[in-house]
């Protein structure tokens, strides 16, 4: 197990480093869609094919956030991987990533079919974890919520009436569109 540990530490940093040009306080126009993708397809491709289904779904011309790439996309890897472990630890079942707009707002929704969380309200406490003794610090979800909070956003979780958890991520949209492109004046 911990040679298996060891690679996933390693396929993580390794796509950790297309967004560590930017300083660990840096925030640029960031495009979320892309992170999502790149997060949750990193993740399945080290998953058994045909136990999880990862449903993404990103609304069209979805805009731009002002953030740091860098952890916005380990937030986003922590949730996923979490939600994964759950559907996992049920037998298998479906994870709906949803990104869509709300007035001046991203809304990012990673929903799952896994058993849900003992304490939806705690799970972003410092220390606070439901993974077995050894496996996982606690300090994952936490530092999730400083993240979110410092990219001035919201992180809820609950319990769906169906089953599994939903984590809801707000995130203000960039005040002003970013030029693309070398030529833009």
């Amino acid at each position: 197990a911990r040679g298996c540990q060891a690679r996933r530490t390693s396929d993580l940093v390794a796509n950790l480093l297309s967004f560590a040009q930017q300083a660990p306080g840096e925030k640029n126009s960031v495009d979320i869609g892309v992170l999502l993708t790149r997060a949750s397809h990193m993740l399945e491709s080290r998953r058994p094919p045909g136990k999880i289904q990862v449903r993404l779904s990103i609304d069209k011309d979805f805009p731009h956030a002002t953030a740091n790439a860098n952890q916005l996309f380990q937030v986003f890897v922590e949730i996923i991987e979490n939600a994964m472990d759950a559907v996992e630890e049920a037998g298998g079942g479906s994870l709906d990533i949803t990104a869509a707009t709300q007035r001046t707002d991203l809304i990012l929704k990673f929903s799952d079919t896994g058993a849900g969380m003992r304490d939806p309200h705690r799970v972003f406490d410092p220390f606070y974890t439901t993974k077995p003794v050894g496996k996982g610090t606690g300090l994952g979800l936490s530092a999730v919520y400083g993240v979110i909070q410092d990219h001035g956003g919201q992180i809820t979780c609950r319990n769906k009436p169906e089953g599994g958890a939903e984590f809801t991520i707000r995130l203000p949209i960039c005040a002003q569109p970013v030029a693309q492109g070398a030529g833009a004046s």
